[in-house]
C-alpha cells in the first residue's frame, strides 16, 4: 500500500493530489461581464451543485492568478456584478478548453480567442455560451473565503449561487423540461491533463430500489 502523508508538502502538490482522484469533475465554462461590457470565459472544475431549494450551485475560484499576485478576472466581474452564468462544457466545445483557460492580459477576449459566440441570458445580465447547449444564470447567494490569499494553491473563493433560470438546446431534452443525460456529451476534468468524455457509448445505467421495496419483496418470497 502506498501511504501519502499530506504535511509537509507545496501546496500545489496537495491540491494536485486531490485533483487526480476526486474525478471526474464537471466543468463549469464560466461566463463574466468585464467592467467595459466585455464577455469573459473560463473554465472551473471544483464546481458542483449544493440542493434544490434554493436552487444552488458551488464554485470555487482561486484568490489570485499562478503567474502573478492579482485577482482571477473571473472573480473581480463576479464580485462586482453579483452575478454569472455556467455553460455547459461538452464535447463540441472541448478543444478549447485549455485556451481559455490561460491567463490573458486584462482586455483580451477569450470569446475571440475561441471563436465562440455570446447570446442574451434570460434573466441576467451577463451573456450566455451559445456553443454550449445549456446555461445556468446564477445570483450570488454567499461567499466563503478560506485558505492563504497570497497563495494560488490556497486562498479561494467558495462562491455559492443560486441558479435563477435555466436554458437548454432542444437537442438535450427528452420531454418537456426533462434532459437526457445520454445527449448531453458532458466533458469531465481528470488529473492534469487528461479529460473524459460523458458520450452514450461510456454510460451505464443502475436501478435504484428502496429498502423499503426490498423488505417488501422478500416478505412476499416468504
Amino acid at each position: 500500500m502506498n501511504v501519502i502523508h499530506m504535511s509537509g508538502r507545496s501546496p500545489a502538490h496537495k491540491q494536485g493530489l486531490l485533483s487526480q482522484l476526486v474525478v471526474p469533475r464537471p466543468i463549469a465554462m464560466i461566463t463574466t461581464l468585464d467592467p467595459d461590457g466585455g464577455v469573459n470565459v473560463a473554465p472551473y472544475s471544483y464546481y458542483m451543485p449544493v440542493c434544490g431549494e434554493p436552487p444552488l450551485i458551488a464554485v470555487t475560484i482561486g484568490a489570485q492568478r499562478e503567474a502573478t499576485a492579482e485577482p482571477k478576472d473571473t472573480w473581480l466581474n463576479i464580485e462586482r456584478t453579483g452575478e454569472f452564468v455556467v455553460n455547459l462544457t461538452t464535447v463540441a466545445i472541448a478543444e478549447h478548453i485549455e485556451a481559455v483557460a490561460r491567463e490573458y492580459p486584462r482586455g483580451v477576449s477569450e470569446m475571440d480567442v475561441a471563436d465562440w459566440r455570446p447570446v442574451p441570458s434570460q434573466v441576467v445580465d451577463t451573456p450566455s455560451l451559445a456553443d454550449s447547449p445549456a446555461h445556468l444564470e446564477c445570483r450570488v447567494h454567499e461567499v466563503i473565503d478560506r485558505g492563504d490569499h497570497t497563495s494560488c494553491f490556497s486562498g479561494v473563493h467558495i462562491v455559492l449561487a443560486e441558479v435563477v433560470c435555466i436554458t437548454t438546446d432542444d437537442s438535450i431534452m427528452s420531454a418537456p423540461d426533462r434532459i437526457d443525460p445520454t445527449r448531453v456529451r458532458a466533458v469531465g476534468r481528470m488529473g492534469f491533463p487528461y479529460f473524459v468524455a460523458a458520450g452514450e457509448e461510456a454510460l451505464f445505467h443502475q436501478e435504484r430500489v428502496a429498502y423499503a421495496e426490498l423488505e417488501r419483496a422478500g416478505t412476499s418470497a416468504n
